[in-house]
Formats: structure tokens, C-alpha cells, sequence
């Protein structure tokens, strides 16, 4: 008679079946939840507090007059197009979802009186009206929703970029008018009891006044008679400018230098590109609104360098010129206090931009009373979220932990045993023949095989001949 043998499982198939069973499997989901999951979910959703220095305000708001601006730069939102992959749709998505956690974690956490995006909202100019529409509505529903349970809601502030509407002699009245009927006007001034927040369309300062093809002239009139109005007015309290484009500032002071592309001959050689304003214009705006020992009344606040800088400007030449003095630039984390005392210039704060692929910037610009120097006391810290790679982390790693504990703690032990080590193991150990019945192959026949009793047996021999007593 020939048995059926056992099978020997191997050394690896051993450690397998030992290590993939049902409580190391729940011990893994539960590991992974615990030291992985839960750790990446609080970082991503209190990061602020894991950051209390820079992403948090100095001093706790004393007065109504008190400002809290959260300032974020060039989010430059981008499309698909007719061949766009399924990758892409789901990186935009992905790419909405990451900017919109950073402002609906910010918001509650500080309670900014003021949000203002410094332009460039999208990230071209050239896109159709109802690509316009569609991004629009992601901007709004996606990234800066409006009903987060912030109470009472800040003032929020769109500046036009030159992604949004264009560059100089690029500006043009169908690109102004379906921005303006988005997000409002390109040069307005949002005032309070001593502070006023002047925002204006600085892509047409530097446009030719003689380029009437597209209506530039009209642009470049409007922005510098605007300006030219709100210098006239006597405001004795703090003068916030809030523009797209930086001041000029020489080689060296920032990340990024001074840099102006032209049009041909053709085009009267009009600005095509430009990373500052021209050091005319730049004076010219400095001179009227901190000029004559007012400097200490106000600062500047921009986007358009990716990089991020932060300047004084100074009078120099006994007042007769501007210097910007750098403070710091590029990915640093740093808080600076700002006395605001006219000897200290104008400050120029240009957020780093909070895409991605530069770690997600808030800027937090807050404006407090101190009462032994009877002046206002200016403070700027960059916030970091990190890398759009610790959002996606997050949500996959959060996804892969549920369905483990799912299949761990719910899925597993309704199996029965075999079923199990087929599913944990991917092998199945054949069962022990003590009760079961065994075949002679030779014969066809079936013989039953009882469990013996207790002590010693004598051992039957089933195919004849003498049994053998056992010791």
C-alpha cells in the first residue's frame, strides 16, 4: 500500500506561511496606521502648529486695527488640453486639492483680517474665454473657497498678473474684461480707519502712451492716473501698494535680475517681457507715496519672482534716488520685524510663490501697535507646507492603511482556516491523516483508521503476517 505523503513545504514557504498570518497581518495594518498614516495626516493638517515661529502671528491681536494679511504668490493655475493624459487630468486635480489644503489650513488657524493673491492667478493669458471660465471656477471652488467656517470672513483680494491679462503691449479689453468680471477691477484701493491697501495694474506702467493698436495707451493712462490721484491724497496712515510685478532693483539684491524683452522695430519696440519695473517708473512710485520723511507710512507687496525677496529702499544722494538694500532672499525661513520708522525706508516684501514645485509659500504680514515707540510695528515670516509630494503621500498611504484594516480586522476572520492560508499564504499545509480515511491503491480498497487508546498498543499488521509486540 502506498500513503499519501505529506507535503514538505520549503524553508522560504515556512517563514512565509509562519510570518503572513492572520495577526501579523492585523499587526502590519495596525503599524502602518499608527507609525506611517496617522503621523503624515497630522504634519499635513496642523503643520502650523509644528511651525509656531513662522506660520503662526507674533502677538495675539490687541485691536481692531491691527492687521493680519495672508499673502499668497502666483498659484498660476494650469489646463489640460485635447491630448492631455489621464496622468495630467489627475495631476491638475491633484495640483488644486494641494493648494486648496494650504489655504483651508491657514485660514481657520489665522484668522487673517486680509487674503490677497499677488496675481497670476492662471497660468497663461493666451487661453480661450471658456478655458478662462473653467479655471475660474476651480480657483473658486477648489482652491479659495469662501465658506470655511472662519468667522467673520477676511477681505480677499485678486491682483491681476501678466499670466492673467498680459504683459504691456499684450493687455488687451477682451482679457481685462472677462478678468474684471471675475475678480474685479485692476486698480482700486481698499481702505480702513488708518490704512489704505492700493492695488493697480503694474504690467501697463511701463506700456508706450503712444500704442493705441490694442488699446495699451488707455491701460498705461489709467494705472499712472490712478496712481498719480491716490499720491495726491493726504493720508497720514499706513500706505500698503500692492502690485504684481516687483520695484527695480539692481543686480545681486534678489534671486532674480533685472530682465526686459522688446518687440521688434515692427511692434515700435514695446515691452514683451519683463521680471521689474524700470528704474524710472520704480523712483517715480517711491517718490510719490514715501518721499518728503513719509517712508516710515507704508511698504510694498508683490509677486512675479518665483524666488521670493525681501528689500528696504533707501534715500540716497542726499534724498534724491532710492537704494534697495536686500534683507534676504530665496528659500529661507525667516521672520523680519519692521520697525517703520523713516529711517528704516520703504520695506518691499515679494512672496515666493506657492507652487509646488517651491514647497507651497504663504506669506504673513501683520501689522501691530507697540506702545513704548508709540508706531506700528511691521512683522514677515514665510510659512512652508513642503513638497505637493507630501499630499499625495498622505491620501495614498491613508487609502492603503484603511483597506488593510479593513481586509486585516473584518475581511480575515471570516475565513476559515484553509481559505485563510490560501489568501495570507498563497499555500496550504495537507491535513494529518489520524481520522481520515486512507486509500490502498493497489487494492481500491478503503480501510478506516481509528484513533488508538491511550497507552501501549500492539500494532496491526493489515497485510498479513505475524504482528510484532511493541516495547
Amino acid at each position: 500500500m502506498r500513503r499519501r505523503r505529506r507535503t514538505t513545504l520549503s524553508p522560504a514557504s515556512k517563514l512565509a506561511d509562519y510570518i503572513l498570518t492572520t495577526f501579523t497581518v492585523q499587526l502590519i495594518a495596525l503599524c502602518l496606521s499608527i507609525f506611517v498614516a496617522v503621523p503624515l495626516a497630522v504634519y499635513t493638517f496642523y503643520y502650523p502648529s509644528f511651525h509656531p515661529d513662522l506660520c503662526s502671528w507674533p502677538t495675539p491681536r490687541s485691536g481692531p486695527r491691527d492687521l493680519r494679511l495672508l499673502l499668497f504668490g502666483d498659484p498660476q493655475i494650469r489646463g489640460p488640453d485635447k491630448s492631455s493624459s489621464l496622468r495630467t487630468h489627475l495631476d491638475l486635480f491633484g495640483n488644486d486639492h494641494y493648494l486648496g489644503h494650504i489655504y483651508s489650513t491657514l485660514l481657520p488657524h489665522l484668522r487673517p483680517s486680509h487674503v490677497i493673491v499677488l496675481g497670476d492667478l492662471f497660468s497663461s493669458q493666451w487661453i480661450s474665454d471658456d478655458e478662462f471660465d473653467v479655471r475660474t471656477r476651480r480657483y473658486k471652488h477648489r482652491i479659495f473657497r469662501s465658506k470655511l467656517g472662519v468667522s467673520p470672513e477676511p477681505v480677499f483680494l485678486n491682483l491681476s498678473g501678466n499670466h492673467d491679462i498680459g504683459y504691456a503691449h499684450d493687455v488687451t479689453e477682451s482679457r481685462v474684461r472677462r478678468f474684471e468680471k471675475h475678480f474685479g477691477q485692476l486698480n482700486f484701493v481698499v481702505t480702513g480707519d488708518d490704512f489704505r491697501i492700493i492695488v493697480f495694474n503694474s504690467m501697463s506702467l511701463d506700456g508706450s502712451l503712444n500704442d493705441n493698436k490694442n488699446g495699451q495707451a488707455g491701460f498705461t493712462t489709467d494705472a499712472r492716473n490712478f496712481l498719480q490721484d491716490q499720491m495726491k491724497v493726504d493720508f497720514k496712515g499706513t500706505t500698503i501698494l500692492a502690485t504684481h510685478v516687483p520695484l527695480h532693483k539692481p543686480p545681486g539684491t534678489c534671486i532674480d535680475k533685472p530682465y526686459f524683452t522688446y518687440y521688434g522695430e515692427k511692434s515700435g519696440g514695446l515691452i514683451c517681457e519683463q521680471n521689474m519695473l524700470s528704474e524710472a517708473t520704480s523712483q517715480w512710485i517711491l517718490d510719490g507715496f514715501f518721499g518728503n520723511g513719509t517712508a516710515g507710512r507704508g511698504l510694498v507687496i508683490n509677486g512675479h519672482d518665483h524666488e521670493g525677496c525681501l528689500v528696504r529702499h533707501k534715500l540716497v544722494d542726499e534724498g534724491q534716488s532710492w537704494s534697495a538694500v536686500p534683507i534676504t532672499a530665496g528659500n529661507k525661513r525667516y521672520q523680519h520685524d519692521y520697525d517703520n520708522s523713516a529711517g528704516s525706508g520703504v520695506l518691499e516684501v515679494t512672496v515666493r510663490s506657492m507652487m509646488g514645485e517651491y514647497h507651497g509659500n504663504a506669506g504673513l504680514l501683520s501689522r501691530t501697535w507697540n506702545a513704548t515707540a508709540q508706531d506700528y510695528t511691521f512683522t514677515f515670516s514665510v510659512c512652508v507646507f513642503g513638497a505637493q509630494h507630501i499630499w499625495w503621500a498622505t491620501y495614498v498611504v491613508a487609502i492603503i492603511s484603511a483597506c488593510a484594516l479593513v481586509t486585516a480586522f473584518i475581511g480575515l476572520p471570516f475565513l476559515d482556516e484553509k481559505a485563510r492560508r490560501i489568501f495570507v499564504a498563497g499555500t496550504m499545509t495537507p491535513p494529518i491523516l489520524n481520522s481520515d480515511a486512507f486509500k490502498h491503491y493497489s487494492s481500491g480498497h478503503t480501510f478506516p483508521v481509528s484513533q488508538p487508546p491511550s497507552g501501549r498498543q500492539t500494532p496491526v499488521n493489515l497485510f498479513g503476517g505475524k504482528a510484532q509486540k511493541s516495547d
